[in-house]
This record gives structure tokens, C-alpha cells and sequence, in this order.
């Protein structure tokens, strides 16, 4: 059965099993990620990233892969799939404990939450693969895997007919999806935050979804 990230050496799904490690990468490289120093705060403790980091794990475990070498994992890429509608993902009673906890706790973090929703909802492409998060851990990078991921994705999007989304709040890689990729879809700037740029790139033929 093909998947989304079909043809990214040592890629797969990742699984419960592979919870811990991906909680590492998730609390070493959303830190690294604009639009999440802004959410969760740039001073914020290890602690709260790697709350975070297990929100988007739980939430989103049917979407999420990994890059593994010798066995450890190096990257990891959060990809819609739109033939797996999103769904509410059962969360644990130890997660929504740590939601209550950190959603009050963390100075700001309602108001910059829902102003992320708000503005990634209007942004959003129905029924386009997204790539929404892509962590390559420092060690590994230059070695082109995210490069790989979207060519990967891309590659869905041509065999299903739907589009391909995905963003950056790096103005350099912005430019060089406009040139390799897609041009821009969406452009926002987050409160007192970084400006995201949202490219769509479209299959060749007619698009399923408007």
C-alpha cells in the first residue's frame, strides 16, 4: 500500500511504539521552528515543548513519519493524507491533564492558539495534501531530506489529482519554493510574531478540489 512519503529512504509511518523517540525530536526541534517559539513561548522550559511536541503526536499519529538510520530516528514530517480525513484523534487522560496544565500556565498561550487556528483555518486548502511540519535534527541536515519530502509529496498530489500545501516562515525558503515548487498561496503575519508564507502547488490536469 503506497503512502504519502513513498520513495524517502529509510521512511515510514511512525507508531505508539515509536512515541519516545519522537517525543525527543519533536521537544529538540519545534524550539527551532518560528511559529512555535512564538506559540509556546522562546523561554519556555523542555518541558512544555515536549507537552506540545506529544499534542501533535497523539492528535496526529495516522499523518506522521519518520526517517530512520541505523535504526535511530533522524526526521520526522507531519503530511495530511486526504483519502484519511482528519478526525478527532482519542487523546490520553495523561495528555488532557497536561493540556489543562500547560494552557493556563504558559503566559499568552490561549490568545496565540486561537489567532493560529484563525488564520491557518483561512489559509487552509480542502482536500490537498499538506505538509505541515517537517524536523530534521541538526546533525543530519544538508544531506537534503526535506527536499525529499516534498518531492515525495508532490508525487502524491500528481498520482491522486489533489494539490500539495505546505509553509515556511523563512523568507530564503519561501523564495525557493516560489521557484522549484509552488508559488504563494497565503501570507499572514502572527501577532507580535514571525510572517508565514502558505505555497500550493498544483498537479498537472485537472485538480479534484477546487
Amino acid at each position: 500500500m503506497q503512502t504519502i512519503l513513498d520513495g524517502v529512504p529509510g521512511c515510514r509511518h511512525l507508531t505508539e511504539d515509536d512515541r519516545e523517540v519522537a517525543l525527543d525530536v519533536l521537544e529538540r526541534g519545534l524550539r527551532e521552528v518560528p511559529i512555535y517559539s512564538w506559540l509556546l513561548g522562546a523561554d519556555s522550559p523542555p518541558e512544555v515543548y515536549r507537552w506540545y511536541g506529544r499534542v501533535i503526536f497523539e492528535e496526529n499519529l495516522r499523518y506522521l513519519y519518520g526517517v530512520f538510520e541505523s535504526d535511530a530516528l533522524i526526521a520526522l514530517a507531519l503530511v495530511t493524507d486526504p483519502e484519511k480525513p482528519s478526525a478527532a484523534e482519542p487523546v490520553s487522560d495523561e495528555l488532557m491533564m497536561l493540556n489543562r496544565r500547560y494552557a493556563t500556565s504558559v503566559d499568552g498561550f490561549p490568545k496565540r492558539f486561537h489567532e493560529l487556528r484563525e488564520v491557518g483555518a483561512d489559509a487552509e486548502v480542502p482536500g490537498a495534501i499538506d505538509v505541515t511540519l517537517e524536523l530534521v535534527l541538526p546533525e543530519y541536515r544538508r544531506r537534503g531530506i526535506s527536499a525529499r519530502f516534498l518531492d515525495a509529496a508532490r508525487e502524491a498530489g500528481r498520482r491522486m489529482g489533489v494539490p500539495v500545501t505546505g509553509s515556511t516562515t523563512h523568507l530564503h525558503m519561501s523564495k525557493f519554493y516560489s521557484e522549484r515548487y509552488a508559488p504563494i498561496h497565503a501570507e499572514f503575519t502572527l501577532t507580535d510574531g514571525p510572517t508565514v508564507w502558505v505555497h500550493r502547488w498544483d498537479p498537472p490536469g485537472p485538480s479534484t478540489v477546487g
